[in-house]
């Protein structure tokens, strides 16, 4: 009977110093620093190893220690933002607070410290008693943020960070890219920037990329402060930005390479035309050639003097052709000096009058002498309105039908702008043509235009402060008319 009852006997519980001590092991082998802070003593009456570590703390210390020899390891400049912290939590009935702090050791080393606290309180009246926390050590984390935001502040291509919708970060290249500063960029919609045409294209493909539907960086349009446009390539990702979720872009503007690529297709349509009409000038050449070399071995002079015709004609084609080419290759600076009007336009009609008349059409002018001086490069602004007039006799020659064909020129001004005009009663043009004519390598003429002449005599107008436009219908010819201002802005003089 003594056997069983002695068999049937409970263990005996374990006493409170052994149910301590385990608790002590199990806190010990936190990664996380662990204490309670007893406000009334202002002591920590208990704490891990990982909290024993991080202050650096000497093992003979025990497990109660005096909040002052804590402070002394927080970095001065964090024990106000620390102490502030603790006593608004307190203060304002919360049950819990955090607040972010380096320590300081004394080979010079440093950590930094995440350090989050629940308040108990009173049951009764509420009174706070102590403080129960858990400090991580981010050192590793921060650093490596730190390291990630030095990469993008010195990134050779653009960054930036948005979150509800709002940029919450640039780096220094976005920031030169778009020409907005740093305060004007924060808080605003990133979309304000993009292109209107491509605000929902880069919506789409953003929240593809974020969904990880698509991993193809997508080309885009931007505008910026200035107003001036950049192609930019753009890649997006998801990011924890302040502990919550963010977009991560990375900008790269590629302006550049568009335009060489541009440049690099205009110079293979440029060699395709440019071949083109110079196989035509030398076609016109063999033929004048030809037609002097029949008249001299059968004797008939027209037939010469009709080939030394076609000769002149294809040499002063391939000249222009040649200068047409040197303007648009290479940009020239203008050499302005103070002409008459009356005077230039005068020697302009008159090398284009024996060639006009020649065609059978006829030539008409307008301009007096008392329309005084403008300065202009004249060697330029020649070429550029006789590739309007040389436009005109072609259109005219080309056109079938039996009316007299004419091309007037004339000129006069206002006390701040000289404005030449040139019409004709040729085959006109339709609105698609109106609005094509000034571009480069297209030609009303088909093949037998380079589409460099006027898209030069444009440029040309331009670059003396003034402008073109142009009126014509289908059947009833065509009028250009040039504006140019005496003196050229200083904004626009070289």
């Amino acid at each position: 009977m003594a056997e069983k009852i002695k068999t049937g006997r409970r263990a005996a519980k374990p006493g409170r110093a052994a149910i301590f001590k385990d608790i002590e092991r199990l806190a010990d082998r936190f990664q996380d620093a662990i204490y309670h802070y007893d406000l009334e003593s202002r002591c920590f009456l208990f704490f891990n190893k990982a909290f024993r570590e991080i202050f650096r703390l000497p093992e003979k210390t025990g497990r109660r220690i005096s909040v002052v020899k804590v402070m002394q390891a927080i970095h001065p400049d964090d024990r106000g933002t620390m102490i502030k912290a603790i006593g608004q939590s307190i203060e304002a009935g919360l049950n819990k607070g955090e607040v972010q702090y380096r320590v300081v050791h004394s080979d010079g080393t440093f950590r930094w410290l995440q350090d989050r606290w629940i308040v108990l309180r009173d049951s009764k009246d509420g009174r706070p008693l102590s403080l129960e926390g858990f400090i991580r050590d981010n050192t590793e984390m921060r650093i490596a943020d730190t390291q990630l935001i030095n990469s993008r502040q010195k990134a050779l291509i653009g960054s930036y960070i948005v979150q509800d919708g709002k940029f919450r970060y640039v780096n220094p290249e976005f920031v030169h890219i778009t020409g907005f500063s740093e305060d004007e960029l924060m808080g605003t919609d990133p979309l304000a920037i993009v292109h209107e045409d491509y605000r929902d294209y880069v919506r789409e493909n953003a929240v593809a990329m974020l969904k990880g539907d698509s991993d193809t960086p997508y080309v885009f349009c931007v505008r910026d402060k200035a107003g001036q446009t950049h192609w930019v390539l753009e890649t997006v990702t998801s990011v924890a930005h302040g502990g919550r979720r963010a977009a991560l872009s990375y900008f790269m503007d590629i302006s550049e390479l568009r335009r060489m690529q541009g440049n690099l297709s205009a110079l293979g349509l440029m060699i395709g035309t440019i071949s083109h009409s110079l196989k035509g000038c030398l076609t016109g050449l063999d033929a004048s050639l030809y037609l002097i070399e029949t008249g001299f071995y059968r004797n008939k002079p027209a037939r010469i003097e009709e080939g030394i015709d076609v000769t002149k004609l294809m040499i002063d084609r391939i000249r222009k052709l040649v200068l047409d080419i040197l303007y648009y290759s290479k940009e020239r600076d203008l050499k302005l000096e103070t002409l008459e009007v009356w005077h230039f336009a005068k020697d302009l009609a008159e090398s284009m009058e024996a060639r006009i008349r020649a065609a059978n059409i006829v030539f008409k002018t307008d301009f007096s002498k008392d329309i005084g001086d403008f300065s202009v490069d004249g060697n330029i602004l020649r070429l550029a309105l006789i590739n309007i007039l040389e436009n005109a006799m072609e259109a005219c020659i080309e056109d079938q039908r039996p009316p007299t064909h004419w091309i007037r020129f004339c000129a006069h001004g206002d006390a701040d702008n000289v404005i030449f005009e040139i019409s004709d009663n040729g085959p006109g043009m339709d609105d698609d043509q109106i609005h094509q004519i000034f571009q480069l390598f297209y030609s009303s003429k088909g093949t037998k235009g380079t589409g460099i002449g006027l898209f030069v005599t444009r440029k040309v107008i331009l670059q003396h402060g003034g402008y073109v436009t142009v009126e014509s219908k289908l059947g009833h010819g065509a009028r250009f008319v040039i504006t140019l201002p005496r003196q050229m802005s200083a904004a626009l003089s070289p």
